[in-house]
């Protein structure tokens, strides 16, 4: 064999290599595209009528009902002042003193003048006392003994807390309802507390233009100190009833930037993807205000999962 077979074979066995991966490698991919797709399993529930009744919520916020800053009416230093944050005060306690300027510079020559003196000058210029004007506790502590204040400067803030308020804005729409209310529903945002219904003290205060809302305030009574101020709130109460409205599971519902749909099972064994027009919406149900008929069926799991034309397989 001469030089020039040679060569020949040694190119041609790599072809041949080649051909049969290349033959082998169609063939398994003509293979897998040929293997049909299972159809997807899923669960479906008819669409039926019922009453589904309205909650309406808004949010609000902790306030404190009664509460004081305390603060100087002239100038002068504080002394015997050792409130805390959290200290319990009451109604008339006495909490420091405020040493006016003329008091104090007569303390630093009062050893100098004469003994008749001393107790008539003592009485023109006297200390002033600092009382407490309602019962409650330290919220903050501005200033502390030893400290300069100027008239009006704040001192300590005093608040209430056994009783507090919850403040919530009205939508101007439900206010004839909120009229015939004597408590609401109210849950409080971030906090392991359960939601509690509160009396309605008023429905009162100029309404906001620009939201159309108008103020409500609730009593929440707080013998175990467990609220506290500016903690926020989800206030709600039973709104509109609409009877005999389609309904369908609230699992059924696709929300996909603002537009609602549902998956109806066409025939037996595909889905048709439908948009349609929500109306009351509560956490299990939702009602379809157009978009579907009383008997369809609609797909209740692996929603996010179908597609238009989808295979499925319908299970119980």
């Amino acid at each position: 064999m001469n030089k020039k077979h040679i060569q020949n074979i040694v190119v041609f066995f790599p072809l041949l290599a080649i051909f049969v991966l290349t033959s082998c490698s169609s063939g398994s991919e003509k293979k897998v595209a040929e293997a049909p797709i299972p159809a997807l399993k899923i669960s479906v529930t008819d669409v039926v009528r019922r009453d589904m009744q309205d909650t309406v919520r808004f949010y609000g916020s902790v306030k404190l009902r009664r509460h004081v800053r305390l603060a100087s009416q002239f100038d002068g230093r504080i002394k015997d002042f050792s409130l805390l944050p959290g200290d319990r005060v009451a109604k008339g306690d006495r909490i420091g003193t405020i040493i006016p300027p003329m008091r104090e510079a007569l303390l630093q020559i009062i050893n100098e003048l004469p003994q008749d003196k001393r107790a008539l000058i003592q009485g023109e210029i006297k200390e002033v006392p600092l009382y407490s004007p309602i019962n409650g506790t330290v919220l903050k502590v501005s200033r502390h003994t030893g400290d300069v204040v100027q008239r009006g400067e704040e001192i300590v803030h005093i608040g209430q807390l056994d009783v507090l308020d919850v403040y919530g804005d009205v939508p101007l729409e439900h206010l004839q309802q909120v009229n015939k209310l004597k408590e609401i529903e109210v849950s409080f945002v971030g906090y392991n507390v359960p939601p509690r219904k509160l009396k309605i003290e008023a429905v009162t205060g100029e309404m906001d233009m620009k939201k159309n809302t108008v103020p409500v305030r609730l009593r929440l009574d707080n013998p175990k100190n467990e609220f506290k101020p500016g903690m926020i709130t989800r206030l709600s109460f039973p709104g509109q009833v609409h009877n005999d409205a389609l309904v369908v599971p609230r699992s059924a519902l696709l929300s996909e930037e603002g537009i609602y749909s549902v998956f109806v099972l066409k025939g037996a064994n595909s889905v048709e993807k439908r948009v349609i027009k929500p109306g009351i919406m509560n956490t299990g149900l939702v009602e379809v205000t157009s978009g579907l008929s009383e008997g369809e069926k609609v797909a209740v799991t692996k929603v996010y999962s179908l597609v238009e034309e989808m295979k499925v397989e319908v299970t119980e």
